[in-house]
């Protein structure tokens, strides 16, 4: 736990829907709130909360700005969730948009479930339990305890009786939480939510006119987004409304109507209900009992708007499988079939990461990682006790795991014998040994001796700017297209970036090494100031070495979304082109935020990757990239 500056805004951990109760010891349990998350930031006397987008609703939430303020600490950063109790003790998302609606604050209750940051600490890389505990203790002081700010509690076993009482009791559902998990922004798979009722936010698209005694209008043209970011069509919804919520939607839908429907796929319904499309800016909780085989609600049920979230992000959501219990004792756990030792060991002292958080990592993110990786001899950097003592490691023992390949490869002196992996537990057992990086061969084990991807390692002299780093990547690419190769590129987690090429497997490595050496000696030639070949630190001061002797023979590049043994624990991460500018770093992507990107993520960067193989025999034929 770091001293720290309060930041202006927490970016929240974000929960995971699963299909059943996940149990074991790593486990705590808390009710599911039916409201608006929100997190509270109070400093100074003063208090103000944010919506999980960042929206500042201190305002619109009135009277719980003084309570929050009234806590006894200088400063802080709380999460959690506003409801409105109905008499029944339950937390009812009507009742909350009605008490917003009429501007009736005083019903608010503001159920604090995380202390992220306290009285000058960042607390978000303890485990959960601890954090929990010292908002309790925040929380219940007797001098200030308030009704409008509450903590919410947990139970730590019996997660499948925990869950069917809060069904029995009209309750949304249950969060299940890992005891020792630090904080992470975004869906970092250390939360998961088990609803009670199918419920999820839809995009409005368009209403009907109201039939017979009914005013404002009759239903809610439903929609998601599909994985192309288009607004899809999911069905109506005629009840669940109040009279109050017919006319406040009447009036606000009537402000954006358009004359072309929104959704890709818009339905053809009876001219008599008198079908108004709108501009797809508003969503709306719907609870609803499933989905038919078309795609469409099974009896949906209006619970209120979601004004607190961009309708741009809404998808169909559907439950994973629960996580498997993971069989733990004092000493080990268990994770895709791979007995972890010492789990709670701290491989990065400054972030509190431990064993056991890389493994998860890797665990989460197998198939990203895999298709870069599968059948590469791989090259190890071994931190068994963290990040700052590393060694090496080529060659492997016998009595490996049994998720471990092995490929024999000619060396000078007889052969050596290489690990190679495809699965899951494969990543894993290189977790068990300690791996904190993973460098690969730029050839499988079908095609040892020809590689099948070129890399071009961009390592820049100290202090140079980024937007350099960034141009000199660019330059190459267009080198490259000019032999008709198509270049990905990703950051490397240390300073520079890897500018990589698929090849068709044709030619031999000294051939190849040969070939990137005259590419990169062009771009030297064409901007001498800038750039050179030569490896000689002297020589590099001001200047970017291009680097292509990682195409030799046996010479490695750390693997594509693979951990890095430094400081702050980057991840090296591939990148679409025009993501560049929005780096500040080669470092940029961690273990602590690369979870959150790939949530956002549609398909991979390199989706393309595979299929954008070319031979290069013909430009060695032709010499090359050799200029005048």
């Amino acid at each position: 736990m770091a001293s720290a500056k309060l930041p202006a805004f927490v970016e929240p951990e974000l929960t995971t829907l699963i299909d059943a109760v996940p149990e074991g010891e790593e486990w705590l349990y808390e009710i599911k709130f039916d409201g608006y998350r929100a997190l509270c930031r109070i400093e100074g006397g003063r208090s103000r909360f944010f919506t999980r987008e960042g929206n500042d609703w201190t305002e619109r939430f009135g009277d719980l700005a003084p309570a929050a303020a009234h806590l006894p600490v200088t400063e802080a950063f709380l999460d959690g969730e506003i409801v409105v109790i109905d008499s029944d003790g339950s937390s009812n998302f009507q009742s909350l948009q009605e008490a917003l609606g009429r501007n009736d604050t005083g019903r608010l209750v503001y159920y604090a479930f995380d202390l992220l940051f306290h009285n000058g600490y960042d607390l978000r890389v303890l485990p959960l339990l601890e954090r929990k505990t010292l908002l309790s203790r925040l929380l219940t002081d007797r001098r200030h305890k308030t009704p409008a700010i509450r903590f919410s509690d947990h139970v730590t076993d019996k997660g499948k009786e925990f869950y069917q009482r809060a069904c029995q009791s009209g309750l949304e559902g249950i969060i299940a939480k890992r005891k020792d998990s630090a904080y992470r922004a975004g869906r970092a798979r250390d939360w998961f939510k088990i609803k009670c009722h199918a419920s999820q936010e839809f995009v409005i698209g368009g209403f009907t006119e109201p039939s017979g005694s009914r005013t404002g209008l009759g239903a809610l043209l439903l929609g998601v987004n599909n994985e192309r970011s288009e607004l899809v069509y999911a069905g109506k919804v005629g009840t669940g409304f109040s009279h109050r919520s017919l006319q406040d939607l009447r009036a606000r839908l009537g402000k954006i109507e358009m004359s072309n429907p929104p959704f890709a796929n818009p339905p053809r319904l009876p001219r008599r209900e008198g079908v108004h499309w709108v501009r797809p800016r508003h969503a709306a909780e719907i609870e609803f009992t499933g989905w038919t085989r078309d795609g469409m609600l099974r009896h949906p049920s209006f619970k209120g708007l979601r004004e607190d979230k961009s309708p741009r992000v809404i998808a169909r959501e559907l439950p994973e499988p629960a996580p498997a219990n993971v069989a733990q004792n004092s000493h080990n756990v268990a994770i895709a079939g791979v007995v972890l030792s010492n789990p709670e060991r701290v491989l990065y002292p400054e972030l509190g990461i431990t064993k056991l958080d890389v493994a998860r990592y890797y665990e989460e993110i197998a198939e990203w990682i895999l298709p870069y990786i599968t059948r590469r001899p791989l090259t190890m950097v071994r931190c068994p006790e963290g990040y700052r003592k590393c060694f090496y490691q080529k060659h492997i023992e016998d009595n490996l795991p049994e998720s471990f390949k092995r490929v024999n490869v000619k060396e000078r002196r007889g052969s050596g014998r290489y690990v190679m992996i495809d699965s899951t537990s494969g990543l894993i057992s290189l977790v068990q040994m300690g791996v904190l990086e993973m460098h690969t061969w730029g050839s499988r084990a079908e095609h040892v001796e020809m590689p099948d991807q070129l890399v071009f390692d961009l390592d820049p002299d100290t202090g140079l700017p980024w937007k350099q780093i960034v141009e000199a990547a660019r330059l190459l690419r267009r080198r490259l297209a000019e032999l008709e190769l198509e270049a990905f590129v990703k950051t490397t987690g240390g300073k520079g970036l890897h500018v990589v090429v698929p090849i068709v497997p044709q030619v031999e490595w000294g051939d190849a090494k040969q070939f990137t050496k005259r590419i990169a000696e062009s771009v030297a030639r064409e901007v001498p100031n800038k750039y050179l070949t030569n490896m000689s630190k002297a020589k590099r001061a001001g200047k970017i070495f291009i680097d292509y002797l990682r195409n030799g023979r046996s010479a490695t590049a750390i693997a594509a979304y693979s951990t890095r043994a430094r400081s702050g624990a980057p991840v090296s991460a591939p990148l679409r082109w025009e993501e560049l500018d929005d780096l500040d770093g080669a470092d940029h992507f961690t273990l602590l935020n690369i979870r959150k990107r790939l949530a956002r993520l549609r398909k991979d960067p390199w989706a393309n990757f595979f299929t954008s193989r070319r031979s290069i025999v013909r430009a060695i034929r032709q010499g090359g990239a050799r200029r005048p």
